[in-house]
């Protein structure tokens, strides 16, 4: 049975979106890093809207996971 993938951030630069994967992986939570148009990795330095995705169960959970990552605006 397939599971569907939902997107709960987008970063501008790698490394944000590393780390946040990181976390999500610490948390048990599995994540895709996607490219602007859905493709997978491999991303390059210069890629941007750097998609997070996790499967739909977990999305509530990971965004709880995460917003102590968020920037301050």
């Amino acid at each position: 049975m397939s599971e569907s993938l939902v997107v709960i951030r987008t970063f501008a630069d790698l490394l944000r979106a590393d780390e946040a994967q990181i976390e999500l992986l610490n948390a048990g939570i599995y994540s895709l890093l996607l490219s602007e148009d859905g493709s997978q990795l491999p991303l390059g330095p210069a890629a941007e809207a750097i998609a997070l995705a996790v499967h739909r169960r977990d999305a509530e959970v990971a965004e709880a996971v995460l917003t102590p990552l968020a920037d301050p605006s």
